[in-house]
């Protein structure tokens, strides 16, 4: 009876496991991003062998960052995150020869990576795992000098031409990401409008509850908006942008008369005028660097968790004897890689085991049936628009497709060792990873949320006493107002997620809920108050 009730209660759960999420609406972006990583793939096979030129699928994984961003931030972005995979990568191979020093450095260069990404990157790509991931192959492929380094010359040259790859997807409509980002705008406070009244703290209610939300994601839009605009310079000159930005001020400021409207504040909005109040886009570098690393800061926490897990993992695997260990690091830092929670990571990790599991025997049909290297390419790239798909479907299935992309384009290259090692290598490196990342996720789960909470209600209090200090002294339009709500709507928005995940980890926290709320209304209506 005992196990009856348990498997019960375990059926939601597993149900949830393997459940497909409805995200229909990524598909179209998803492929767009597999065909152009699986061209670079061909091309990089074309010019460099099949055997050596199938590793360039990591340099062609830059195409996942490239599916919002306008032209030329599309360029700058692209140049950096390639030359950080290139030069992590050539850091790895010149401490490869030193296995001594290849855990401390890799996890230096994760806590680096992580605080810069969370910390820095406000439209963000995939995950910092990119920024990484080449120093950790590095490691293993230079354990052959000749090799190593050709091996960052084909990730710099794939992260290059997959840069310039995604560029030709504008050439017909430039300002495509602008114009999305403002639809999207539009679209979020047109849902905020549809939700009603609820946005107050007099309203209690699971409707007030989803106003709420509706009104973060709303301001979130907004803001991406606006960062998606400036961040289109020097293309901010002309007409078409003007008329965009425009629209986007009036979006704004039908968002704070229904704020105003919610919260029974009276007043008349202003029309748009030079002084209209605005967004100013991202908050400025000192603030940033200081959210991140202060003690009690989301991208510190998830920075050394990561990095703790990936070299407890890596000194795992050595102590092991695994001829891959670099498995087992990954596998920690991707379990790891964003707090979502005690559950959500234990499913992440759940569907990491199991879809590799099922994914060697798809690996081992193909070394048993041993097609010639174009056969594997094609596979490799067969595998990759598949799991570019499949992921915001379920993580479970993008898995099985992961595991034969990345080993047989790895044995490609004649490094991979015997199958059978190559195999269990894996096998066993994402065991380790996986229980090391439950064990850091399960063991900081308790306090730190706490702490993380009550530190950002502290910073949001302290950003509304600012931005209504403006209002009061009629500085509200000053550069230093409008600064402070741009730290304010930073803030907000980093507050809700906090709080989200925060209660979901600890229950405990959700005693918060009604302070919570009452902060969140406080907030959303002091920046709306600087339109009356």
């Amino acid at each position: 009876m005992p196990l009856r009730t348990s498997l019960h209660r375990l059926r939601p759960w597993f149900g949830d496991l393997f459940a497909l999420r409805d995200a229909r609406a990524t598909i179209a972006p998803s492929l767009q991003a597999g065909i152009i990583s699986s061209v670079t793939v061909v091309v990089s096979c074309l010019l460099f062998g099949p055997e050596l030129g199938a590793i360039s699928l990591l340099g062609s994984m830059l195409a996942l960052w490239e599916s919002k961003r306008p032209l030329w931030a599309r360029v700058r972005n692209g140049l950096l995150i390639a030359a950080t995979m290139s030069l992590s990568m050539a850091l790895g191979v010149l401490v490869a020869p030193y296995r001594w020093a290849a855990i401390p450095v890799i996890v230096v260069l994760i806590l680096a990576a992580a605080v810069a990404y969370y910390g820095f990157l406000l439209t963000r790509g995939p995950g910092p795992l990119l920024l990484f991931y080449g120093a950790v192959l590095g490691t293993y492929f230079g354990a052959d000098p000749g090799l190593g380094w050709k091996i960052v010359g084909i990730t710099a040259f794939a992260a290059l031409f997959t840069c310039g790859l995604t560029l030709l997807v504008l050439v017909a409509d430039p300002h495509r990401p602008e114009q999305r980002a403002v639809a999207d705008a539009r679209g979020g406070v047109e849902n905020y409008r549809a939700a009603g009244a609820g946005a107050s703290g007099a309203d209690t209610s699971s409707g007030a509850d989803r106003s709420r939300r509706i009104l973060a994601s709303a301001y979130a839009a907004v803001n991406r908006a606006w960062l998606t605009l400036n961040s289109a310079h020097p293309a901010t000159k002309g007409p078409g942008h003007r008329n965009r930005e425009n629209e986007l001020l009036a979006i704004n400021r039908d968002l704070a008369a229904r704020v105003l409207e919610h919260s029974g504040i009276p007043g008349r909005i202003r029309q748009l005028t030079p002084d209209t109040p605005l967004l100013l886009g991202r908050p400025g570098f000192r603030f940033l660097l200081a959210h991140a690393l202060r003690r009690d800061s989301v991208a510190w926490f998830t920075a050394w968790r990561i990095a703790l897990a990936a070299g407890l993992a890596g000194l795992a695997s050595e102590l092991a004897g695994i001829g891959h260990s670099y498995w087992a690091i990954l596998t920690a830092a991707l379990v790891l890689h964003q707090w979502t929670g005690r559950i959500a990571t234990t499913r992440r990790a759940v569907h990491r085991a199991l879809g590799t599991f099922v994914g060697l025997f798809a690996v081992a049909l193909v070394i048993v049936l041993d097609p010639g290297p174009w056969w594997v390419v094609g596979i490799i790239i067969g595998c990759m628009i598949g799991q570019d798909v499949l992921v915001p479907f379920n993580y479970f299935l993008a898995l099985i497709l992961v595991t034969p992309m990345t080993l047989l384009a790895i044995e490609a290259t004649g490094q991979g060792g015997s199958p059978s090692d190559l195999l269990v290598d894996r096998l066993l490196g994402t065991l380790i990873g996986g229980f090391i990342a439950l064990v850091i996720t399960w063991a900081t789960s308790t306090r730190f949320p706490a702490r993380l909470l009550r530190a950002q209600y502290t910073r949001v209090e302290a950003a509304i006493a600012a931005v209504e200090r403006s209002i009061a002294n009629g500085a509200a339009n000053t550069a230093a107002g409008r600064n402070a709500r741009v730290e304010l709507s930073y803030e907000l928005t980093h507050h809700y997620s906090v709080a989200a995940r925060a209660s979901a980890e600890e229950p405990r926290l959700a005693s918060l809920k009604e302070k919570d709320d009452r902060i969140i209304d406080k907030g959303y209506a002091a920046l709306a108050k600087t339109w009356l």
